[in-house]
């Protein structure tokens, strides 16, 4: 998408972004297994956005880190109850700078935060990058949808997410399955308010790429669930939650 920048989706969701997704579900299990997972160890969270998972893992006692590279998504964190308790960065996750940070215990990405990266080169170097910032036997840990049949041409289409008698939000989406892309606005008309424009992009790959990129970071694919609860992943499953451990994958027994 054209004119698109690292801090774009934020910006342009900040606002609205608790109220519409906010009661996303899966929530507390994400919490709960991320916690787990971290065992007292640091966590970091990438696209970490207004807080909406990092606040209740500092609530639970833990050292979280959050990197976005909205300013305003940040500054919605701070100002939430316990949000100072995150410890903030400003930065793009595809460059994954913390400064002194670290190393984690855990890093993730969640709800397909990673296809907000809108190519493969950048996506290749999320991985690259978060392979520098684990503790020796620490874990990447990533949830992303899994993607359909594309169709046979680029596919445009509007949808109604939103129609009260103050407010319309149109939902107005490409998808190239060529560039594997999905590009879009929501759309907002308000009476008071005029018209607002809300960009978002997504380039999206399957499970095998994402272990080809952790593959070539120096990390391998230790477990895979069809979502935060650790329920099996199998071929009908329409996302995943991927943990990648540091280190090649260990020997099978004799």
């Amino acid at each position: 998408m054209q004119g698109y920048r690292p801090d774009s989706y934020g910006d342009g969701f900040a606002d609205v972004y608790d109220d519409w997704y906010g009661d996303l579900p899966g929530l507390h299990d994400t919490v709960r297994t991320v916690h787990r997972l971290a065992a007292g160890g640091p966590i970091l969270e990438l696209g970490c956005g207004t807080g909406r998972l990092a606040v209740p893992l500092a609530h639970l006692g833990a050292e979280v880190h959050g990197l976005d590279a909205s300013a305003a998504m940040l500054d919605r964190l701070r100002a939430k109850p316990g949000g100072d308790r995150v410890t903030v960065h400003a930065g793009d996750m595809a460059e994954v700078e913390v400064g002194a940070a670290g190393p984690f215990t855990v890093v993730f990405i969640a709800f397909n935060t990673l296809f907000n990266l809108p190519s493969e080169d950048l996506q290749r170097r999320c991985f690259d990058r978060v392979a520098r910032h684990l503790a020796p036997g620490g874990c990447f840990v990533v949830e992303c949808f899994v993607p359909g049949d594309p169709p046979e041409t680029v596919r445009d289409a509007v949808e109604v997410h939103t129609l009260d008698a103050a407010r319309v939000v149109l939902r107005i989406s490409r998808q190239d399955p060529d560039a594997s892309t999905l590009s879009g606005q929501h759309v907002e008309f308000t009476e008071a308010g005029g018209v607002r424009l809300r960009p978002w992009h997504l380039r999206y790959g399957t499970p095998e790429d994402l272990d080809r990129f952790a593959a070539a970071a120096g990390m391998h694919l230790e477990e895979r669930w069809a979502d935060w609860t650790g329920r099996p992943f199998d071929d009908e499953s329409t996302a995943h939650v991927s943990m990648y451990r540091a280190g090649p994958a260990p020997r099978p027994a004799e």
